[in-house]
């Protein structure tokens, strides 16, 4: 049984599924690509040159789950082909990223070219493997980037900060060189802070699905802040360790979170790859089910009283609750109509 389905779950099975209504997927990579790819290699930027077709499979499974938008994270150059093979089902956020040995202004270019290709959000990828890259969230170059994405009028500041938990029990477990968990919220506070004016949105649930407590004191904290639901092994792993927890959270501010998912297009990637991950992320955040996680999850490890094997414990989030987050709230943010 393959890594997408481990179980052996028919995910045309969705009579379990609650929400009716249309879906923003708030995080997702959607790319060109090119059969020289690597499995789990760098995607995109292959621009006029590059194949849509996994674009096009994983966006038709999307509209088969709900999905009518999606916000994408891919290279400046991958923006005009993506259009034309999927017209308006994308909007795109652009990573501001560069090399350690690339001036700022490799930075800066990249950013004008995002802009030039209209963009309605930027990207601070700054996982903690990333420091010594230079992909700290508040590196000076960043800080300037967040200047001029601003003066030309965006206004939503994305970032990924922290990792899963268990990571730091293995490849941070060098916290001289990593910091602690704790310690990535530390510059991520002071960018909100540096910003103010800007919506910022943690990716992954913040980053930090295993402690709610830390998310609803960052919410309280920041008024600007959003998360989004995205990393579906990850949210499945932690949240179904306790859902009611999680409902509390996203019940006391259902006006903070979007539906989000992390699929990145791939050559090589089947439909049922796209199909595990939507599945997943509709159950558990929109009905009870209980049952056996299908999605094979390498960092889950059973503590007292858990199952062997990864599970999927869904959080059942209210009817009310649920229009926000799986649509309203990113429609709301970015001025779109709902669909008729």
């Amino acid at each position: 049984m393959q890594d997408h389905n481990t179980t052996g779950q028919d995910y045309a099975r969705r009579e379990h599924f609650r929400y009716t209504g249309p879906i923003f997927d708030f995080h997702a990579h959607v790319t060109t690509t090119s059969e020289a790819e690597k499995p789990d290699g760098p995607v995109g930027g292959h621009g006029s040159e590059g194949r849509t077709r996994a674009a096009r499979l994983m966006l038709e499974v999307g509209k088969e789950f709900g999905i009518v938008r999606t916000l994408s994270m891919c290279a400046a150059n991958d923006i005009a082909p993506l259009r034309e093979a999927v017209g308006d089902g994308l909007l795109f956020n652009a990573m501001l990223n560069k090399k350690p040995d690339e001036s700022d202004d490799v930075a800066f270019a990249n950013l004008d070219a995002f802009l030039e290709a209209g963009i309605v959000a930027v990207k601070l990828w700054s996982a903690p493997r990333g420091h010594e890259r230079g992909l700290t969230v508040d590196a000076p170059w960043r800080i300037e980037c967040l200047k001029r994405a601003r003066a030309a009028g965006i206004r939503n500041v994305m970032v990924h900060v922290g990792d899963p938990d268990i990571w730091w029990t293995r490849a941070y477990a060098d916290t001289a060189k990593f910091g602690t968990k704790p310690d990535q919220y530390v510059p991520f506070r002071r960018m909100m802070e540096l910003f103010p004016d800007m919506t910022w949105i943690g990716a992954h649930m913040g980053g930090d699905p295993e402690h709610p407590d830390r998310l609803q004191k960052l919410l309280e904290e920041y008024p600007q802040l959003y998360l989004d639901t995205s990393a579906t092994k990850w949210q499945v792993r932690e949240v179904s360790r306790h859902p009611g927890a999680v409902k509390t959270l996203v019940e006391a501010f259902p006006d903070r979170f979007f539906f989000g998912t992390d699929l990145v297009t791939r050559h090589s990637l089947t439909r049922e790859h796209y199909e595990s991950r939507y599945w997943c992320q509709r159950t558990l955040w929109e009905t009870e089910w209980q049952g056996d996680a299908p999605i094979g999850d390498a960092d889950y490890v059973a503590g007292d009283g858990e199952p062997e094997k990864p599970f999927l414990r869904g959080v059942g989030l209210s009817a009310d609750t649920l229009d926000k987050v799986m649509w309203g709230n990113a429609a709301k943010l970015l001025g779109l109509k709902r669909p008729l």
